[in-house]
C-alpha cells in the first residue's frame, strides 16, 4: 500500500536507508548517498553519479549544485576515484569516469586515522563501536587516536592501509620556471596542427588573478601558452594546454591524470601557477588572524595535493569576496604558507580579520 510521508518522515525513511544515525538537513545524506550512487553506477559519468543523488531529493528542493560540491570534494579526498575509461568498460563511457575507491585507512603521523573509500551496497565499512567514533571534518572522516592497535582491527575489516605520503600525493618541488619549462617540451613536441579547434576556451594570465572565473575568455588573438578547455562530444570539456600565434591553434595536448593520479584539473591548476608566477603576477593568498586562528583565503582553485593537506589541519568554508577559505591554528600558519610558495609559488597577503 502506497503512503504518503511528510517532507521530514521522507528525511528520516532516506537517513535510516543511508545508515545515517539522525538527519536534520539534506546536507547530511549528501555523502552517503554518493557513496551507494558510485557503487551501483562504475563506472559512471559525473553527471550520471549528480543526478541519480539529486532526482530523489527533488521534494527538498534542487539539489544538484550542492551534490556536484559534495561530489568534487569526495574526488579531491580519495572516496571517490576520477579515471581514464578502461578498455572493458561500457562503449559509451566518457574518458574520464569515476570509481569507489576500496575501503582504505590512513594512520598519520600524529595517530589519528582516516577513513575512505565504498564498502560496497553497506553503509559502513566499520563495526557499529567504531562508527560511533567517527568525526566528520568537512570531506575527511577521522578516528582519534587508539592505544591498543586500532590498525590491525581496521585490516581484520578489510580496509586496506595506505600511507599518509601515498594519500598525500605532494609533488616535488621545483620552481615556476622548471614546471612550465617540463610542460613546453611537451607542448612543443606535439604535431603542428592545421585546422582551427572549436569552442576553445583559454585562462588569460594577463587578467586578474584574484578572479579565478573572469580569467577564463575566447580566443581573440592571443598568442603564448595557455591552460585551456574545449569541448568534447560526450562529458565534460577536456582540459588541454595550447600554444596560439595571434589566435590561432598551433599545437595542443590534452592533460590527463598522471601516474601520482593527479586530475587533469589538477595539473592544469599547478601549471596555471607557475604560468603566472613566470609573469610576476603569482596568485595570491591572502591572510586574516583572529586569536588564535587565521583564516587562508584563496583566489584560485587548488590542486588536490594542496587541499588534501590543508584537510588535515584546516577546515573549509565558502569564501567571502574570494573562492574560498581555509581557517586553521596560527600555530600551523607559517609550515602551510611555506608549502603554497614552494608548491604553487603564491605571494602573501595580510590583513587584519
Amino acid at each position: 500500500m502506497m503512503q504518503t510521508l511528510s517532507p521530514s518522515e521522507l528525511l528520516s525513511w532516506s537517513a535510516q536507508a543511508l545508515g545515517v544515525a539522525s538527519a536534520t538537513a539534506t546536507s547530511q545524506l549528501l555523502k552517503p548517498a554518493l557513496r551507494r550512487a558510485a557503487h551501483i553506477l562504475a563506472p559512471a559519468a559525473r553527471s550520471d553519479l549528480v543526478r541519480f543523488v539529486a532526482d530523489p531529493l527533488a521534494p527538498f528542493g534542487d539539489q544538484r549544485e550542492a551534490v556536484n560540491s559534495a561530489l568534487e570534494e569526495m574526488i579531491v579526498y580519495g572516496d571517490i576515484l576520477a579515471m581514464r575509461r578502461q578498455p572493458l568498460d561500457d562503449w559509451g563511457a566518457p574518458a574520464e569516469v569515476l570509481r569507489p575507491a576500496p575501503p582504505t585507512f590512513v594512520r598519520r603521523s600524529n595517530g589519528e586515522f582516516i577513513i575512505l573509500g565504498v564498502a560496497g551496497d553497506h553503509p559502513n565499512m566499520l563495526s557499529d563501536e567504531l562508527e560511533k567514533l567517527v568525526v566528520e571534518v568537512g570531506m575527511v572522516r577521522r578516528l582519534p587516536p587508539d592505544g591498543g592497535d586500532l590498525a590491525a582491527h581496521l585490516r581484520l575489516l578489510g580496509l586496506a592501509q595506505l600511507s599518509e605520503q601515498a594519500w598525500l600525493r605532494t609533488p616535488q618541488a621545483e620552481t615556476a620556471t622548471a614546471h612550465r619549462a617540463r610542460w613546453r617540451t611537451q607542448l612543443n613536441m606535439a604535431p603542428s596542427l592545421d585546422h582551427a579547434v572549436d569552442g576553445l576556451e583559454i585562462l588569460d594570465g594577463s587578467r586578474d588573478p584574484r578572479y579565478y572565473r573572469g580569467r577564463w575568455t575566447a580566443v581573440a588573438g592571443q598568442s603564448g601558452m595557455f591552460v585551456a578547455r574545449r569541448p568534447q562530444l560526450y562529458g565534460a570539456s577536456l582540459w588541454s594546454l595550447v600554444h596560439l600565434e595571434r589566435g590561432q591553434a598551433r599545437r595542443l595536448i590534452d592533460l590527463y591524470a598522471d601516474d601520482n593520479r593527479q586530475r587533469p584539473c589538477d595539473l592544469a591548476w599547478r601549471l596555471q601557477a607557475a604560468l603566472d608566477a613566470e609573469r610576476a603576477a603569482p596568485q595570491r593568498v591572502r591572510i586574516r588572524r583572529t586569536g588564535a586562528t587565521a583564516s587562508l583565503d584563496l583566489f584560485s582553485p587548488l590542486p588536490a595535493f594542496s587541499e588534501r593537506r590543508l584537510a588535515l589541519v584546516a577546515t573549509k568554508a565558502a569564501g567571502v569576496h574570494c573562492l574560498y577559505s581555509f581557517t586553521l591554528p596560527t600555530t600551523r600558519l607559517a609550515e602551510e604558507i611555506g608549502a603554497l610558495q614552494s608548491l604553487l609559488w603564491m605571494a602573501v597577503d595580510e590583513e587584519d580579520a
